[in-house]
């Protein structure tokens, strides 16, 4: 039965779906329709070589004196076969699929087209299930009661609810709409899939997508804090010395982050710098509000955080905004105070940063060895005011300053290391 392959090359080709998935069900419709026309005792067997293009159909029968029934055969029928049987013995005999006749036939197709329809909703599951964490692009088919969005992929349907939704995005059908696939299901109806908009996950596939430094993993995206159509914070952070992780993710000319923002509907969107130091972590994502002092309870994920009075309002942000964000971004809970209220006894713990003069800065830094005034310059521009700030650097801080290259940087964390 040749026949069988060309006709299960052709209907893999119309479904996209594997041949050899098809010729198994072939196989098991034509099962099916024997089982039907002879009745549910009948053995029925099957022997496929994909490789040489062989299939065959044996129903099993009994060796008996005198066949009386559809699953018996006589001892000279049977020798033809197998030389060796006897009475009671077994054989598999070839069948012909022309002996199905027209009802038999009927059944087959019909075995067959809810066979491939369950195949091609599997192979359809399985691709999409590949897709979860990813973003897909649809057509709105329909805006519900309940402002849940229908999407169109064709071959399966998107359900972006409500609570996924961005406040400030508008739904028009026909219209096509990109989203993040939370979730896969498999129905009787069909494959459906459980979308969102506002999921982090949407924004850090933003980013895949129009940062290549992202997608081949030189840049990293370490955390993303969201409040939807409102404010998105994203830390970034490079193990490379050479590149410049902010730099990278906004583009010549803003032109990366313009096309993430224009999607999240103009969205504003901070992109930070991570380190290790959970207090340099904390005043990069307040930035640009100035932090004057940082009390942190890092057993207790808390920390005071005491900014100028005129800052104060811009680090809170519009209805806490801000402060929220910088607390989901960190994982510390954030007390924003007034620098009016700070207690003497941390006034005078407070380091005097700004009594220095740029010079006098750049001279204690100097003082290290292996930081010459050019670096130390460097290190002053990315917001170093003291040699014990310098020191609360990890390894991985050093290397993230532009211009300071990774043997450089471990050079300058040993030398601090030694010194204290």
């Amino acid at each position: 039965m040749r026949e069988i392959f060309e006709i299960a090359n052709v209907i893999a080709k119309e479904h996209n779906i594997n041949s050899s998935a098809v010729i198994e069900s072939l196989a098991e419709a034509i099962k099916i329709s024997i089982a039907k026309k002879y009745g549910e005792d009948c053995v029925v067997k099957t022997s496929l070589d994909t490789q040489n293009q062989i299939f065959n159909i044996y129903i099993e029968k009994r060796v008996v004196e005198t066949p009386k029934k559809h699953n018996e055969i006589s001892l000279e029928e049977a020798r033809k076969i197998d030389p060796n049987v006897n009475i009671g013995d077994y054989v598999d005999v070839e069948f012909d699929p022309e002996e199905l006749g027209r009802i038999a036939v009927s059944t087959a197709k019909n075995v067959m087209s809810k066979m491939f329809k369950d195949l091609e909703k599997r192979v359809t599951y399985e691709d999409y299930k590949k897709k979860i964490g990813k973003i897909v692009t649809g057509e709105i088919w329909s805006v519900g009661v309940y402002n849940d969005c229908i999407v169109d992929f064709k071959n399966a349907i998107g359900i972006l609810p409500k609570k996924e939704q961005s406040p400030g995005d508008k739904y028009v059908v026909g219209e096509t709409i990109k989203a993040y696939v939370m979730d896969v299901l498999e129905e009787p109806k069909g494959v459906k899939l459980i979308l969102s908009r506002t999921h982090p996950g949407f924004v850090k596939e933003l980013f895949m997508k129009e940062v290549p430094e992202v997608r081949d993993g030189s840049v990293e995206i370490k955390a993303i804090a969201r409040e939807p159509s409102k404010r998105t914070k994203v830390a970034v952070y490079s193990k490379d010395s050479k590149i410049d992780p902010i730099g990278t993710c906004v583009g010549a000319k803003g032109t990366r982050i313009s096309a993430i923002v224009k999607e999240l509907g103009d969205e504003k969107v901070d992109v930070i710098r991570w380190s290790a130091n959970l207090s340099i972590y904390i005043k990069n994502a307040l930035a640009p509000s100035k932090v004057s002092y940082i009390e942190l309870y890092e057993d207790e994920k808390r920390a005071k955080v005491y900014v100028p009075d005129e800052e104060f309002s811009a680090a809170i942000g519009k209805m806490g905004v801000n402060v929220k964000l910088v607390a989901k971004l960190t994982g510390v809970n954030i007390d924003i105070i007034k620098e009016s209220e700070m207690d003497k006894n941390i006034q005078e713990e407070k380091p005097k940063e700004t009594e220095k003069t740029k010079e006098e800065i750049i001279d204690e830094l100097m003082s290290v060895e292996s930081i010459t005034e050019n670096l130390a310059n460097k290190l002053y521009d990315s917001g170093i005011r003291s040699l014990e700030q310098l020191k609360t650097l990890s390894l991985d801080d050093l290397k993230n300053i532009k211009g300071i290259g990774e043997k450089r940087a471990q050079k300058i964390f040993d030398v601090l290391n030694q010194t204290t």
